[in-house]
């Protein structure tokens, strides 16, 4: 019937006033919980971050906050806490949001073509470049350039990371030329950077430039609220694949 709790009889005045005030507080959780969810579903997208619980409605309330800024974002958080969909609800709620996403694996890249990829070639640059190549830093130009797992660059290619995010143009392959580009970083790691800057595997300024604003998405086991949505979304998923 809706009953949450029971006090057997006899009992004081007191013993009822301490259970109905620790009630009273869960009930004031749960309202303002429930407030938060339908603010944020009457005014913000989060696509497929999923989660009710109060740690995941605190990093939409932060999300939605920091997205309309420009200022560099740092997303630290273990393995398969979300960081990509993160960035993506960042870039959403962005002035920048019309324009690219691009997202850039750094572990992935290989480091001999690391500089091709990201900043471009010129034709003949080098061997197999037959035609040119604008970069991932073009390619997101006035948009949002997402560098997962940052902290996998190796030290030459921070470098130049560094100068294209502080001077915000980039010199391709071949070329003598700079050319300007207008693009919010947001960056992702495992890894705590801070004790890679004190290892010194990370460089401190590029540290810096790119930790203006600094999310947590928490894991799994710190909101198990989501568990049950959680697992009826990929039943739905699974479900449907069969189907």
């Amino acid at each position: 019937s809706g009953a949450a709790d029971f006090i057997l009889k006899p009992f004081s005045p007191e013993e009822l006033k301490a259970k109905v005030a620790q009630f009273h507080k869960i009930w004031l959780l749960n309202q303002e919980n429930k407030q938060l969810r339908q603010e944020l579903a009457e005014h913000f997208k989060f696509d497929s971050m999923l989660g009710n619980s109060t740690e995941m409605i605190k990093l939409k309330r932060m999300i939605a906050q920091v997205g309309p800024g420009d200022a560099s974002i740092l997303i630290q958080g273990e393995t398969g806490t979300g960081k990509e969909l993160i960035a993506r609800a960042i870039h959403n709620h962005s002035d920048r949001k019309s324009k690219a996403f691009v997202p850039v694996d750094c572990a992935a890249l290989s480091e001999t073509l690391m500089e091709s990829e990201l900043f471009g070639h010129v034709k003949g640059a080098f061997t197999g470049a037959h035609v040119a190549s604008q970069g991932l830093f073009k390619a997101a130009d006035h948009g949002t350039l997402f560098l997962d797992e940052i902290g996998e660059l190796p030290m030459a290619m921070q470098v130049k990371l560094l100068r294209s995010i502080q001077e915000k143009e980039v010199r391709s392959v071949g070329s003598t030329a700079a050319v300007p580009v207008d693009v919010r970083i947001v960056a992702a790691t495992n890894r705590n950077l801070a004790e890679e800057v004190s290892k010194g595997s990370f460089r401190e300024d590029l540290f810096y430039r790119i930790n203006m604003i600094e999310l947590s998405p928490p894991p799994l086991r710190d909101r198990a609220d989501d568990i049950v949505l959680l697992a009826r979304y990929f039943i739905r998923q699974f479900a449907n694949q069969v189907s």
